[in-house]
């Protein structure tokens, strides 16, 4: 299997899709569906990455990933946010680009993006790890 990646999202059908699109690359994918079931995967798991919704029950996704970067064995951890908010409110790069990254290197991708845009985010954090 190749590169293990964690999707925490409490929409089932967007896992579903998430889940098949990635397994597809090669990638052996985890998921919870609310923000305390991730951070316990992700604690249990360490996993490549983390594709990580904001909005959800129980721990919202920014908290989660507090959570994550306070504890030695989950704090380098890449995430990339996948959200319905605007991403380009997140940072001053370039607004052209699909994704934006904050200055923890988090990534920030819009749902609506395409599989590529997805894949090419998650290629360029895993090989900054």
């Amino acid at each position: 299997m190749g590169k293990r990646i964690l999707i925490v999202e409490d929409e089932p059908d967007m896992v579903a899709i998430l889940k098949l699109t990635l397994e597809n690359r090669g990638y052996e994918v985890l998921s919870a569906y609310d923000g305390e079931e991730g951070l316990f995967q992700a604690r249990e798991t360490i996993p490549d990455l983390i594709l990580l919704d904001i909005l959800m029950p129980k721990i919202l996704g920014d908290d989660m990933a507090t959570r994550l970067r306070s504890q030695e064995e989950t704090h380098n951890i890449p995430i990339i946010f996948f959200t319905n908010l605007p991403v380009n409110a997140f940072s001053e790069d370039d607004k052209n680009k699909p994704y934006q990254i904050d200055s923890q290197g988090n990534i920030y991708l819009h749902k609506t993006c395409s599989e590529e845009e997805l894949v090419a985010a998650i290629e360029y954090l895993l090989t900054k790890k």
